[in-house]
């Protein structure tokens, strides 16, 4: 209708009701969940160590949970290929399963200074997974300024139904074949380099569920310190090492891109499809470029990550009713890596992991700095936010850490646009004050300094030009809200 013509743009409104009904047909998507469950715990004092009772506690639970989830893309036998075009895409999964489980916690205090916790649980998944997840910590108190605290566990998680029993579902990813593209010049020359070849294009990558996946199995160790040398301050500081195991993650398609451009469309790599896009109406038999790759969720060799947290707090009395209270918190990302098939893809501090965040990256370092002045009634806050910039590479998509071969091109499809992207800065201030017992009024103001983003063409795929992960308020500017709440 709109290619022909008889659409009617002037007076939309004059329009039958029956063309509104072709050009947007009502989509029905029925879909149900089910979750059935019952437990039962019990805990008790026992005996007394000279730090206090021993306490422990047991349970059992038993539970049926299942998704009817029906795809907006459902198989369409006349014309197959419509599962991935569609522009309704939502997800789909079909699943049940039956779950038993027993668990307990021990608490021994034994000593003043030394405490130890203990904790374990069993699970049995009636689609023939199991574990056991023990954890033990410990916390040493040898002065009251100063505590030192650990833990050390194993987790266990099943896949989601989604990726168990997912139903094909597309994401759609920027994309654009450069200079530095293997099999580049050929492409160029057989479609003359026209617009077609040379232009960024959009390609879906269709995910379908495994059910022979394996439960993630991971490692968690944290050590860290508490101190409070004084009443008014306390200081953390954390180191955490979490290791999973048996990653739940999405096919290795990094190669895809060299291999099929620098292939002439031939692909080998085990459980990856690809499905080309629509020819060039120009060259229609020279090599399309990529429509779809499809893949199932895979068990990835390990996963890695390691960072510190710090943590700080001054509570200081001013005068009789005033006080003001102040407080840090920072995390710096030390290591985050991913080995597949023996290969290592390190993220931190790069736009990666893009398959599993839509390419809002991982920033070495974050935190937030609050400082509230108390006045009576009255109250005053101010927040000042800090993400550090980033490499623009997408090490998930094939790129290098320190190069730009995955960034956004100019026209002549060898110029990187950028390279990296900035840290971004962001404050917000909030007042209140309590009118009565029961009545509170507010005031807050939202990006005070009514920053901008940080120019990002390459985070989410490119489709906004910034990183709505770590920078959205930026998008929305200076932002003011008032109210009132009352308690009763």
């Amino acid at each position: 209708m709109i290619a022909d013509g008889s659409f009617n743009w002037l007076n939309p409104a004059g329009n039958s009701q029956a063309t509104w009904d072709y050009l947007t047909p009502e989509n029905r998507t029925p879909s149900h969940s089910d979750l059935y469950q019952v437990q039962g715990s019990l805990a008790h004092s026992f005996f007394s160590l000279p730090g206090g009772p021993v306490q422990i506690g047991v349970g059992m639970s038993a539970r049926y949970e299942s998704d009817h989830w029906n795809s907006s893309n459902p198989v369409d036998s006349d014309d197959p290929r419509n599962r991935y075009d569609a522009t309704i895409n939502g997800v789909g999964a079909i699943g049940h399963r039956y779950i038993q489980s027993g668990y307990f916690e021990v608490n021994a205090p034994v000593l003043k200074q030394l405490e130890f916790n203990g904790s374990g649980r069993y699970d049995h998944y009636s689609t023939g997974q199991s574990a056991f997840s023990p954890k033990l910590g410990a916390k040493f108190t040898p002065i009251s300024q100063i505590a030192l605290r650990g833990t050390w566990s194993k987790g266990f998680r099943i896949p989601s139904f989604n990726q168990s029993f997912g139903l094909p579902t597309t994401g759609y990813v920027g994309g654009q074949v450069t200079a530095s593209t293997p099999g580049a010049a050929a492409f160029f020359a057989a479609h003359n380099n026209d617009s077609y070849a040379t232009d960024p294009y959009t390609y879906g990558q269709t995910q379908l569920g495994n059910p022979d996946l394996k439960p993630e199995r991971s490692r968690n160790i944290t050590l860290g310190i508490v101190a409070q040398p004084t009443r008014w301050l306390s200081l953390t500081a954390d180191y955490y090492n979490i290791r999973v195991k048996n990653l739940v993650t999405p096919a290795d398609t990094s190669a895809v891109l060299a291999q099929y451009y620098g292939n002439n469309g031939v692909v080998n790599i085990p459980g990856v499809t690809v499905i080309p896009g629509a020819p060039d109406p120009l060259y229609p038999n020279a090599l399309p470029l990529i429509g779809f790759i499809q893949s199932s969720f895979k068990n990835a060799d390990y996963s890695k990550t390691s960072g510190l947290d710090f943590s700080a707090e001054a509570r200081i009395p001013i005068a009789a009713g005033i006080r003001l209270t102040s407080s840090i918190e920072a995390t710096r990302l030390l290591r985050l890596e991913t080995v597949i098939g023996g290969v290592v893809q390190r993220y931190d501090g790069t736009l990666s992991p893009c398959q599993t965040t839509s390419c809002s990256g991982a920033p070495r370092w974050r935190g937030n700095w609050q400082n509230t002045l108390e006045l009576g009634a009255a109250k005053l806050s101010t927040t000042i936010y800090y993400t550090s910039g980033y490499g623009d590479e997408s090490i998930d998509y094939g790129a290098v850490r320190g190069d730009c071969s995955s960034v956004a091109v100019y026209r002549d499809t060898a110029t990187p646009v950028q390279c990296r992207t900035k840290r971004f800065i962001n404050t917000d201030m909030t007042a209140s004050y309590e009118v009565g017992e029961h009545l509170t009024m507010y005031l807050n103001v939202l990006n005070v300094f009514n920053v901008k983003p940080p120019y990002d063409p390459n985070a989410a795929y490119g489709a906004p030009n910034y990183n709505p992960a770590w920078a959205q308020a930026g998008i929305k500017g200076r932002y003011f809200r008032i109210g009132a709440r009352a308690d009763f």
